[in-house]
């Protein structure tokens, strides 16, 4: 069902994203869902899609044999062998199933029976540059889609004759026979004997569903005249060559196939009549904003959405392993065991499917919930495992204490419940995703404590106004000279304390002159991370690598990549002494991209602890309920092309804060920088 609504909403001629979801809202009403009938009542309200019946028949061997001088051929796996006295062909494509291989059994046939190429219809598709931000115009994105006109390649010729051809056609045709059928007849290269042929139908994707599936609409068939008709007719009758609908190993009568070897090229289909079908339009943000309304039917929706798009345009599975057919299932069990009547349920359902992407852009808002109450006035770190306190507005509460528990709950139990719900590339990053929706308060709450003598406490904590999240530390630019290295200069990168490129340029001119520089990147850049690569780094350069997921309409995916070149050096400022690089978990995407540069370049020392291992643009869908989901729509990787996702920024000396260090209020990695910069070592 993921992959059918996953083609009707980015490739179908049909309804808007919001039409699309609303109706699968609609058919997953329900305490539990029966996912065939589901299925047809979903194809019953969308203009483009069919639910059918489906099929455990497979592609069977090739067939030929003669009927006089007409060669019959069933098309199938393996080599095709004609008689050497053939003067037509008849291609039998009744009851061939919608099995892996057809087409390239098709190009077979003809390709027997031919001399010359056999053109084929261009199709009108949507490609797709990575799957466009949902909330965001597409001028913001870096990603795009657009409807073009799609060229197919000949099918390719081997025969030593060019026959004349007879394509037997039914009532019902597999969708890649019926198109095979429209390009030939189109091309006047066969003449079409029993049905006729819908271009609908040759237009279409089969996708199975358990016991059902569903023929899904995607493309328009054209050619230099424009859209092909809505019908293509039969040319002939089967009648008029004695046929019937008994199967060919039984015909009798030879004498009237004899006609079809002197059958000359059949005439122009016939394009009087108006075509009704639509072209595939380009995908915009959703048209309407959907309700805020939470409901079981809502939320296996938003699972399903999700899946399928992440399963198109997620690019990391093969990084990350491929886990989300798995976890798709298990929520939707969770909405079947207990009904969702808050988008709170819908909220943490949705955490709990992108956990499984493992990625640390991939998170989930839901706009218009009541915010917290308030905030803790704390910053917690991690501490070899545990949640620690690195700053502290609150007088009961002290830098270096452990957090023990939660209201109660042992804080190993809370912390392994949220990280079961927190999507993260490297285990630092999961920690941090984790731990940071404790200091979102509800209303007051109970901590236990454990100072660093080991002395445990609990401490009743109310909401504060305020929000502590910040960097590890907001120390602005300058000389390092209270912490006895007058000689080295240190400059803190976060949005926080440099908030732009213009002063990223001042502080840097303030560093001419040392003998050493302390970047600090253990936050979030407000500066333009590739001029300051470009003030830093003395070379010419390479950025990382980008690619990008592209479905050149809804069968044919490349990943398209940024076209490689280097970066110039800058100067006026510039800075060519050594350099400590300072990185940590919350360094992430913008933070890390300008750390490749550096480390690519070899232009720097990384102390601290590992990234979070996650880089690239991000993208948004909007899902029913006014749910948002974001991940990231594109590979990354180190300029030298090695992997980077989960794999992150890793430091050349580790150094982690110890409680003791909190406590005094040592800024660990800082102190090891300068140690480094004096000694080497």
């Amino acid at each position: 069902m993921s992959a059918v609504h996953a083609q009707v909403r980015f490739f179908g001629t049909g309804p808007s994203y919001t039409d699309a979801d609303q109706s699968l809202v609609r058919v997953l009403e329900g305490d539990a869902v029966d996912w065939d009938s589901a299925l047809v009542r979903y194809a019953d309200k969308l203009e483009g899609v069919c639910a059918l019946d489906a099929s455990a028949k497979t592609l069977g061997p090739a067939r030929v044999f003669s009927v006089g001088p007409v060669a019959v051929i069933r098309p199938g796996t393996g080599d095709l062998q004609l008689p050497r006295h053939a003067r037509a062909a008849l291609l039998d494509l009744r009851d061939l199933p919608s099995a892996p291989g057809l087409e390239e059994a098709l190009a077979r046939a003809i390709g027997a029976v031919s001399t010359l190429p056999v053109a084929r219809l261009s199709e009108r598709v949507r490609h797709f540059f990575g799957v466009p931000d949902e909330l965001e115009p597409e001028e913001n994105s870096a990603y795009f889609n657009f409807v073009d006109l799609r060229t197919r390649e000949p099918h390719l010729a081997s025969g030593q004759a060019e026959l004349p051809v007879l394509l037997l056609t039914d009532a019902k045709l597999a969708p890649a026979a019926a198109r095979f059928a429209v390009d030939l007849r189109m091309a006047r290269r066969a003449w079409l004997v029993g049905a006729p042929v819908h271009s609908a139908v040759a237009e279409s994707k089969w996708v199975p569903v358990r016991a059902r599936g569903a023929l899904v609409r995607n493309s328009r068939l054209e050619d230099a005249q424009g859209a092909v008709p809505d019908v293509i007719p039969a040319d002939l009758p089967l009648t008029h060559f004695g046929l019937g609908a008994a199967s060919l190993d039984v015909l009798s009568s030879t004498q009237a196939l004899q006609a079809a070897a002197s059958l000359g090229m059949p005439p122009q289909v016939d394009r009087t009549a108006p075509v009704l079908r639509n072209a595939p339009p380009k995908r915009v943000t959703p048209e309407a904003i959907p309700s805020t309304d939470a409901s079981s039917a809502i939320a296996r929706a938003d699972l399903v959405i999700a899946h399928g798009a992440t399963r198109l345009f997620f690019p990391y599975f093969a990084v990350v392993g491929d886990g989300i057919d798995g976890r798709l299932v298990e929520t939707l069990a969770s909405v079947d065991a207990v009904p969702v009547t808050e988008r709170l349920q819908t909220h943490r359902l949705l955490l709990r499917f992108t956990e499984a992407l493992h990625d640390g852009h991939a998170f989930v808002y839901a706009p218009g919930t009541p915010p917290p109450v308030g905030h803790l006035g704390a910053l917690l770190e991690e501490v070899h495992g545990e949640v620690a306190i690195r700053r502290s507005e609150v007088a009961e509460i002290h830098p270096g204490d452990t957090v023990t528990s939660v209201n109660g709950t042992p804080m190993s139990a809370w912390l392994a419940t949220e990280k079961a719900y927190a999507s993260a590339a490297t285990p630092g990053f999961k920690h941090d995703v984790a731990i940071r929706r404790l200091p979102r308060m509800s209303g007051s709450m109970t901590l236990g404590l454990r100072g660093v003598d080991g002395a445990t406490r609990l401490v009743q904590v109310h909401p504060r106004p305020q929000s502590m999240e910040a960097p590890p530390s907001l120390r602005e630019a300058g000389s390092l000279a209270d912490l006895g290295a007058p000689d080295l200069f240190y400059l803190n990168m976060t949005r926080q304390v440099l908030g732009s490129t213009a002063a990223f340029r001042v502080a840097l001119t303030a560093a001419q002159g040392a003998r050493g520089l302390v970047l600090d990147m253990r936050g979030y850049p407000g500066a333009n991370g590739y001029e300051a690569a470009r003030r830093l780094i003395q070379t010419p350069f390479f950025p990382p690598v980008f690619r990008i997921p592209a479905w050149n309409g809804p069968d044919a995916f490349e990943v398209q990549e940024e076209e490689e070149y280097s970066f110039e050096p800058l100067s006026n400022p510039s800075y060519p002494g050594p350099i400590v690089l300072l990185v940590g978990p919350r360094s992430i995407s913008a933070a890390e991209n300008f750390s490749m540069m550096l480390t690519g370049a070899r232009r720097v020392t990384v102390i601290g602890r590992r990234s979070a291992g996650t880089n690239g643009n991000l993208t948004q869908l909007q899902l029913p309920g006014r749910m948002t989901v974001w991940f990231t729509g594109m590979e990354v990787l180190f300029p030298d092309r090695s992997t980077f996702h989960g794999v992150g920024i890793v430091p050349d000396i580790e150094s982690t804060p110890t409680l003791s260090d909190l406590a005094a209020g040592r800024d660990t990695e800082l102190l090891r920088a300068i140690e480094y910069l004096r000694t080497g070592q």
